[in-house]
């Protein structure tokens, strides 16, 4: 066991895990998974945008970056033009100084790109987004066409307020929702339509407030009614309003909480340990991916072979520790982020694509043998690599992932603090840096709305609006309204971001946990605390339960 320097808590070092240290070259961490996490997650922001102006051209312009921001940050588009060369920013190791002192300097020369978006069409207010069209506010997310207010979403059509949902269409308040058509306010959805307020139903149709069920129709707190029955009930709920949702979410949270969960959300599994995973072989301490083998510690992943330590998306990536927010084929990387696209033998690096042998470089596209951005022969590269990674021995450098200061983002703007919420206060005592909130966020909202969609006038687009839950202003958009409109759904009191945190809040915190099978007391472990309500069965029990 060895004792974390971040937390003070003890963490296990396995066997198979000092095998692949040895393969990668690298020394045993000093921190535990979760500090290791919380440190990664600290250099990707998502979902938090601000307006500033483009280092390049002087123009206003959407960011990840915050206006205060130390580093240059150009528009997206004027980022993937050939007009400037970050070759021009390299220089020289300085022996006598710290390695992530000089990278902290590079890091802060090169230009960053103001938004990761590429091939969209009409969907500005994006990030980490890839071939959108008429989208608004959604991150983490490809190939969708006309949604709003989502993150982990990919090829939906006309979906708003959806996390982890995929291949669907006129879904709203989703999560974990697979081909579904018209689910509302449902959760752990497959191949489903017409269905509210719902958890883990497979192929079925026309359900309220029902709950593990499979191949069925026409159900409500899972019996079966007749078609006018359920369309009685539904009437009955008047989810047009906003007082009629609350009060069905309610009803919803009330059944649901009687339910059995399973034990794992895991599928075609073996020999993991994780939750929600499909396909995996030896994914140990994995959350949220699929297609994994040998891998550990990793999150949001997938396609990925012989990896450990990585937080979002991966991707037919094999031999990499360490890793944030890198995608596309990256083969032998270490201590990297942003990386994409085919990079092999990084080390140290941040936003590289199509490179190969760098070490220690910021914002290169398609070079090699490159440290601090500079160029090297092959033989020159080879010689100064040991050397520096022999000065960063000496400086306890080697083998640490960057220190939290080097992030770009504030702790509260990062992912970070979605999965390791801290105050202000707890942030800044362990290093990270904080921003505080606006007195211009905080403002009285100019109209009442109405509670029910059929008394809403197109005034509203014109009006600032409060969160009732952060106080926080909002609007409401043109095609938010047609939507609301055309799903007879009413318009929200919480902004946007209030809501994702609350579909966020229905996932099981990341920690695996001992519990008994509440049918047959068998030894499980579970993302399920004791304390939680709901009956938790084991894979044999549930199968069963559900059949």
């Amino acid at each position: 066991m060895k004792t974390c320097k971040q937390c003070q808590h003890s963490f296990p070092i396995e066997e198979e895990d000092l095998k692949f240290y040895e393969k990668m070259e690298v020394p045993e961490p000093t921190m535990c998974p979760r500090c290791r996490q919380q440190q990664r997650l600290a250099f990707r922001n998502e979902i938090n945008f601000f307006h500033r102006k483009c280092d390049k051209t002087g123009r206003q312009i959407l960011s990840m970056y915050a206006p205060d921001s130390p580093y240059k940050v150009y528009d997206h588009e004027e980022w993937w033009k050939d007009d400037w060369d970050p070759m021009d920013y390299g220089r020289e190791f300085d022996f006598n100084r710290p390695f992530f002192e000089q990278f902290g300097e590079l890091q802060r020369d090169v230009p960053r790109m103001s938004l990761n978006v590429e091939g969209s069409e009409n969907s500005y207010f994006t990030n980490y987004a890839l071939r959108n069209k008429n989208c608004y506010l959604i991150s983490t997310s490809d190939y969708n066409e006309e949604c709003s207010y989502g993150r982990f979403c990919d090829r939906n059509f006309h979906c708003m307020d959806l996390d982890y949902t995929y291949d669907s269409r006129f879904c709203y308040e989703s999560l974990n929702v697979h081909k579904g058509t018209s689910c509302f306010f449902s959760e752990k959805i497959d191949s489903c339509s017409d269905v509210y307020f719902c958890y883990d139903l497979r192929n079925c149709h026309n359900c309220i407030f029902s709950v593990n069920q499979r191949n069925q129709s026409y159900l409500v707190f899972n019996k079966k009614v007749t078609r006018e029955e359920f369309e009685r009930v539904k009437n009955e709920l008047s989810l047009s309003s906003w007082s009629g949702i609350q009060k069905a979410r309610q009803q919803a949270a009330e059944f649901m909480s009687t339910q059995p969960r399973k034990f794992l959300e895991t599928i075609q599994c073996e020999d993991s340990l994780g939750d929600y995973l499909k396909n995996c072989k030896n994914a140990q301490f994995c959350f949220d991916g699929y297609d994994l083998h040998d891998v550990k510690y990793c999150s949001n992943v997938f396609k990925l072979k012989d990896c450990y330590d990585w937080d979002f998306v991966g991707d037919r990536s094999e031999r990499c520790y360490f890793m944030a927010s890198s995608a596309a084929r990256n083969m032998n990387c270490r201590f990297c982020m942003n990386t994409w696209e085919g990079c092999t033998d990084m080390t140290y690096c941040d936003l590289c694509l199509y490179d190969q042998n760098c070490f220690g470089c910021v914002g290169l596209r398609r070079k090699k043998y490159c440290i601090l951005n500079k160029q090297y022969t092959k033989e020159e590269y080879e010689k100064l690599v040991p050397r520096i990674i022999e000065h960063m021995k000496r400086n306890k450098e080697w083998g640490e992932f960057f220190p939290v200061a080097l992030s770009p983002f504030t702790y509260n703007d990062s992912v970070a603090q979605e999965y390791y919420p801290l105050s202000k206060k707890e942030a800044q005592s362990q290093g990270f840096s904080w921003r505080d909130e606006e007195e211009k966020d905080y403002q009285p909202q100019t109209r009442e709305v109405p509670d029910d969609i059929k008394d809403v006038t197109d005034g509203i687009l014109n009006e600032i609006l409060s969160c009732g839950q952060c106080r926080k202003n909002f609007r409401i958009t043109a095609q938010e309204l047609k939507f609301y409109r055309e799903m007879k759904l009413p318009v929200p009191q919480r902004c946007w971001l209030c809501r994702h945190k609350a579909r966020m809040a229905k996932k099981n915190p990341r920690v695996i946990q001992q519990r008994k099978c509440s049918r047959c007391e068998a030894p499980i472990v579970t993302t399920y605390s004791p304390e939680r309500p709901e009956p938790v069965y084991c894979e044999k029990c549930y199968l069963e339960f559900v059949a």
